[in-house]
């Protein structure tokens, strides 16, 4: 990074929402389906003629009212008759406060029993996303509900970057959970959390070599070339065969080594989310990726200072 690279990413947290809507869109082809379920039904369908399967994503979180959850509900279902009707093996992924979970426990449940059930009845996969810690007690209860409801096709999501994770592991173990193990994305306190990278590296390695011992079938959502590697080399020295664990990306990020991945036989699913919520999700994606967002942000400013020259030199 240039020295303007490094400023501008350490301001990002403020400069990044102050972007021009139409300058972040231009930025969210390349993470998003698009705001329509046929616009992410056609590039799972695409994805699919590349090898990798998909999990899609209803763009949204923090519901504030019902009629709010029971919108987000109809549309995944809606979803997971599509995915069912072009015969794509995909699944769903879903935000516990996106159904209701910080206002209305009850329906947070009573929503993801119906979208499991509905997953069920199509052959399809749920996947309990993770949010912020103060989220983590409550999902990992509404795991265990709909496991013990019988609704084995649900799996969870933890994130190594937490340092209760390993010990969430061993009490879930009994249940031989589905885990998707990611860094986190959240900014958390060092209190809970590991602040510095390569700490984060190390607890995922220690996570996903907690998964192995717990017989657990392990998704690994990384991009990371060094935990990438070091995640394969761990799954086949525990003689995981191909079908025994996945790999995990998120639309747009590494594509040409997603690729390489699936030529290797490696089974990739890519993470594809779309809906209205599309600004959002991307200033996050851009908060994730300094490198790209300082891009954006000081070409923003070039013009800014290029217009300003234009109007009174």
């Amino acid at each position: 990074m240039t020295l303007l690279d490094r400023t501008l990413s350490a301001v990002l947290p403020t400069l990044l929402p102050a972007l021009p809507r139409r300058l972040v869109g231009s930025v969210a082809s390349r993470y998003i389906a698009g705001e329509r379920l046929d616009q992410a039904v056609d590039l799972v369908a695409r994805l699919a003629v590349s090898g990798r399967t998909a999990t899609l994503d209803v763009l949204g979180e923090e519901a504030h009212g019902q009629a709010e959850v029971e919108a987000t509900v109809a549309e995944y279902r809606a979803a997971l008759d599509a995915l069912a009707a072009a015969g794509l093996a995909a699944g769903i992924s879903v935000k516990p406060t996106a159904v209701g979970l910080a206002f209305d426990p009850g329906l947070c449940r009573a929503s993801l029993e119906e979208l499991a059930a509905a997953a069920a009845a199509h052959g399809r996969f749920l996947r309990i996303d993770m949010e912020h810690s103060a989220t983590v007690d409550a999902t990992l209860d509404l795991y265990r509900h709909l496991r013990a409801a019988g609704l084995d096709n649900v799996g969870i999501v933890l994130q190594a970057r937490l340092r209760r994770t390993v010990a969430d592991i061993r009490e879930l173990a009994s249940l031989r959970p589905d885990v998707r193990l990611c860094k986190g994305i959240y900014i958390e306190p060092a209190a809970v959390a590991f602040p510095d990278p390569d700490a984060v590296r190390t607890a995922y390695v220690r996570a996903l070599e907690e998964l192995l011992t717990a017989g657990a079938r392990p998704a690994l959502a990384t991009h990371d070339e060094w935990l990438l590697r070091e995640s394969l080399r761990l799954v086949a020295a525990a003689g995981l065969g191909r079908d025994a664990y996945e790999l995990q990306m998120l639309l747009g990020v590494r594509e040409e080594r997603a690729a390489q991945l699936v030529a290797e036989g490696h089974r990739l699913r890519v993470y594809v989310p779309y809906g209205v919520r599309w600004y959002e999700y991307s200033l996050r994606r851009l908060q994730e990726n300094p490198a790209l967002a300082a891009q954006i942000a000081g070409d923003t400013a070039g013009r800014v200072v290029g217009a300003l020259a234009r109007r009174f030199g």
